[in-house]
């Protein structure tokens, strides 16, 4: 009866440790690389989270990013976008469908804040996919950060105030 007892502790210990771990892991998010970011925005189907506030699907948008646009954001980014703090939390995403005057999608555009990454750059990881998918540009894009560091007080970013 002891014996099963331990067992039984031992197997919870276990699987209480594991579980904290993939929790944790989880929550961290995937890593900077465009393909992992993909994945994870589509497995937690990005085109499920709120809207950027204030804004619509296919809103007129400025070039390079396309005549319409449509501006998705995670938890976490709603959050610090609510909390007008002027600066997004580790983990934000914002991810932006841009759309062609045929109203076709061109791409979608990933920000993705992860702490330490490139503090020179507002933390900020940037990704441009095809429709398809496939990674058109991944990581510290010279072009995205040069245009958004004219945000750089508002956390590099142009769609609202983060104050």
């Amino acid at each position: 009866m002891k014996k099963g007892l331990l067992v039984f502790a031992i197997v919870l210990t276990v699987t209480l440790v594991l579980s904290g771990m993939l929790f944790a892991q989880a929550k961290k998010g995937p890593a900077t690389d465009g393909k992992a970011v993909w994945d994870f925005v589509q497995k937690g189907k990005y085109q499920s989270w709120k809207m950027w506030p204030g804004t619509e699907a296919q809103y007129a948008g400025p070039e390079p990013h396309g005549a319409f646009l449509t501006t998705y954001v995670n938890q976490v980014a709603f959050d610090s976008i609510k909390a007008k703090k002027g600066k997004f939390a580790d983990g934000a995403m914002i991810v932006q469908e841009n759309f062609g005057k045929d109203k076709k999608l061109k791409f979608v555009d990933v920000m993705y804040k992860v702490k330490g990454y490139n503090p020179g750059g507002g933390d900020w990881f940037w990704a441009q996919y095809k429709p398809s998918g496939k990674v058109d540009q991944e990581g510290k894009i010279d072009e995205c950060i040069k245009c958004h560091e004219a945000q750089k007080t508002n956390d590099y970013v142009y769609t609202s105030k983060m104050k």
